[in-house]
Formats: C-alpha cells, structure tokens, sequence
C-alpha cells in the first residue's frame, strides 16, 4: 500500500467526478489490510481532519455546480433588438404588447441581440461572415422589402436574382396564405391571415426557395407569390425572409401583423436535423459531477462509521 496520506488527500475540485473511486480503494484497504494501514490513519483526529476537508471540498462543488445551473444564462431572457437599417415602425406599433424590448440600432448583433431586423437600408455587405456566426449562436435575423435575396446571398455565399414584384404594399407583415400550415411555426401561432386588399408588397421568393433544400416556405400572396420563408441555422438559429414593407408607417397595419412580427422576435427554436436513433439517455457533465459528489459523501459517511 503506498503513503494513504499523500494518496488521498490531494483531491481537488477537478477530481469530483472520480472522488468515490478514492473513496472506495481506501474501504478496501481499511477492510481487507488492516495489518499494514500507515499509523497516520490510525489517529482517529487526522482522519476526521481529511474527512471533514474531503466533505467540504465536494460539498463546494457540488454548490458550485447548482449555482452554475441556475445562472446559466438563455436566449429566452434576451430583452435586445437590433434594427439594422431605418425604420418608422418600431415598438408596440410593429410587435404589439410583446416584450418589453430595447431596441438599438446597428448592424453587428452581440450575444446579446436577440433578433436584428434588417430593413432596405441596412448595410449588408461584408456582414455575412458574422450574420452567419451570430444565427449559428442562436440569433435570428428578420429581413424586409426587397433585401430578403440579398442578406441570403451574402451569409450563404450563394446569388440569387431578385424575385419578380407583388402585393399592393400596405404594410402588413402578415402572409394571406399560409404555406406548409402544419409546420411548428404555424401550429404555435394561429394568427389570422391578412384579408385581401391589405397584402404587403416585395419580391417573390419563390426561386430561392425552390434552390434551396434548407429554406422552407411557409407563407405567400393571394396571387402566389411566396413572400416569407425560413432557413433554420446551427442549433436554435433562424433566418426569416420575409418581403413585406413592414418598416413604413401605413395605417393599414393590423393586430395580426403585429402578432407575427412579435410571434418571429419571440420564438424559441430548437432545430431538428435528419431523423436518427434516439441516443441511450446520459447525465450532462454537471450531473454527473453532482452524482459522483454524492457517491462520495455517502462513501465518506461510511467510513466515519468504521472509524
């Protein structure tokens, strides 16, 4: 048996995960070698010395990690949104009573923008490289009339046309049809389609979406013309294209407009990729400390008990 003292006592907060195999390899000895244990481990007072420095150090960690659980921080919590490009529409009067939101402007979203809105005169180019970085950390970017072909261009490398004109630009945001209804996005928002009359205007999307596997359509015009669609990206990242002329100031802009834009803002992904096996269900890396910190104090109590 080596030096117990030296080899039991240098546990750190690093070795929580592997504290109960210490823990065990010292029952062993104590049990099946009480001829040779050092005379160190006889003293009743220093074992009670380890013990107690033992429970402290991993009743710490798991602290630690209980803390480091609940602080974690998420996207939900996000309240910061960026217009990237002018707008007259802002606040209750483009989302409603979602929220409340702080609005900024710019064109470089942080971790802390929980959606960029880019209208038709925002600065795109040169931006796509970190467009991309920030939907692949979770972000979402919403476009506007006539730019939607263009941010796509840009973060996907990709040169798409702009698409043929529709609608009769009143503003709302809100498609008069919704394609694909069955998607998650429609079945968590059941908002009204926009009547006829009252349609947005921009360019038609319906050549990128038929170029591009990863877009899916999900609303267009009366006349069909496909207007908003959505590529999801990375994990919970999502790039809605939408052509309406959502940033002017018509009267014309209805509470379902202002229900799909907070509803786009809002929204919580988690994207799904292709259908696969469902893994054997595994304790993340924190529980896995938390339940080998366990395991070792039960171990230590054991050992007390012995003693």
């Amino acid at each position: 048996m080596r030096n117990s003292r030296a080899e039991y006592s240098g546990i750190s907060g690093n070795d929580i995960a592997i504290a109960p195999i210490f823990v065990g390899k010292m029952l062993a000895d104590i049990e099946y070698h009480p001829n040779i244990i050092p005379n160190v481990l006889m003293k009743k007072e220093k074992m009670y010395a380890l013990s107690r420095t033992l429970v402290m150090r991993l009743s710490a960690a798991m602290a630690a990690a209980v803390l480091m659980l609940m602080s974690a921080p998420a996207s939900a919590q996000l309240t910061e949104i960026m217009f990237c490009g002018n707008t007259s529409r802002t606040g209750a009067n483009l989302y409603g009573a979602a929220g409340p939101y702080t609005e900024v402007t710019g064109c470089a979203p942080t971790g802390s923008t929980r959606a960029m809105l880019v209208s038709r005169s925002g600065t795109i180019g040169g931006n796509g490289a970190a467009w991309l970085a920030y939907l692949n950390g979770g972000g979402k970017i919403i476009t506007e009339f006539s730019i939607s072909h263009t941010v796509y261009n840009e973060i996907y490398g990709t040169a798409y046309p702009q698409g043929a004109w529709y609608g009769n630009c009143q503003d709302n945001a809100m498609p008069q049809v919704k394609l694909n209804p069955a998607h998650p996005f429609w079945v968590a928002n059941n908002i009204a389609e926009t009547p006829i009359n009252e349609a947005s205007c921009g360019y038609r999307l319906d050549t990128l979406v038929a170029g591009e596997s990863a877009v899916t359509a999900l609303g267009g015009a009366l006349d069909g013309a496909v207007m908003f669609a959505i590529r999801p990206q990375g994990t919970a990242g999502m790039l809605y294209l939408l052509e309406a002329d959502w940033q002017d100031n018509e009267a014309s802009y209805t509470d379902d407009s202002r229900a799909f834009m907070a509803a786009l803002i809002g929204s919580q992904w988690v994207n799904a990729g292709p259908v696969a096996a469902k893994p054997i269900p595994t304790l993340s890396q924190w529980g896995t400390m938390l339940l080998a910190g366990l395991l070792g104090l039960f171990a230590l109590m054991r050992l007390r008990r012995q003693m």
